[in-house]
């Protein structure tokens, strides 16, 4: 059986001391979704993209230890790979914190562990698409404010929406699309919209997903193109938005509830 130890991961990190605005830089610079906190060695916190989308300023005092997340679940080396997927899921963490010992060796994400079954050609417990998408659905339209969305995703903790337009999904944006875009901080700052809708930093879809597809080729589409949630239509002609799936979706239809 596959263990943490075997698909761990090192990553960068931050100290509780450090600035928000540092923080900030380094996941902008590296793709990271979240930063171990650590204290000699020692893990003391994690720190989300989602944390900072509170933070609006670029001249921010804030410090890394009064926004990070405390509550720290963490997995051992030798723990196999579906009780890491269990926490997972019930955490609603993207990413466990490999610990040793009190120390930290590294991060297991939900994309690490759905790459094992992929790779390993691992059967679902749910075949079908249909079977594990979620079918409540916030989406955003192409003239929605950029603001608006970007605090829609902060209350509501999503980590992106399906873009539509006339009935049709006609792409999709992300917390990562909206972090990385400068000008969306810079008109926080100043008041004025420099961004002034989705439209403008949306991602197209590069490739329609159907509710027919199987389990295993919605997994395998997430790994090739390094996404971790997915609209879902009815058809490719009406393109219209029946669901969306996300990296705990398909890990629950691997490992169950």
């Amino acid at each position: 059986m596959v263990a943490a130890k075997d698909i761990m991961h090192t990553v960068v990190s931050v100290k509780p001391e450090d600035s928000a605005t540092k923080a900030r830089a380094m996941i902008r610079r590296w793709g990271n979704r979240a930063l171990p906190v650590l204290e000699n060695n020692k893990i003391v916190g994690i720190l989300t993209r989602g944390d900072l989308l509170g933070i609006t300023s670029s001249k921010t005092n804030m410090t890394v230890e009064g926004i990070m997340n405390k509550n720290i679940i963490s997995v051992m080396p030798d723990e196999d790979l579906f009780s890491v997927a269990r926490k997972i899921i019930k955490t609603g963490a993207r990413q466990m914190p490999v610990v040793d010992d009190s120390v930290f060796r590294g991060i297991v994400t939900s994309s690490d562990i759905i790459g094992v079954f992929v790779d390993y050609d691992y059967n679902p417990i749910k075949k079908n698409i249909g079977e594990v998408m979620q079918t409540d659905v916030v989406f955003v339209s192409p003239e929605d404010n950029i603001s608006k969305v970007w605090d829609k995703m902060r209350s509501g903790e999503f980590s992106g929406f399906p873009v539509v337009e006339k009935g049709k999904v006609v792409g999709f944006i992300s917390r990562r699309d909206i972090f990385l875009h400068g000008s969306v901080r810079l008109s926080k700052e100043s008041g004025k919209g420099r961004v002034s809708n989705v439209a403008k930093i949306m991602k197209q879809l590069v490739v329609v997903l159907t509710e027919d597809k199987t389990t295993k080729e919605v997994a395998k589409f997430m790994i090739d193109k390094q996404v971790i949630r997915l609209p879902i239509v009815e058809n490719e002609r009406n393109m219209k938005l029946v669901g969306i799936v996300d990296a705990e979706d398909i890990l629950r239809a691997y490992v169950g509830n």
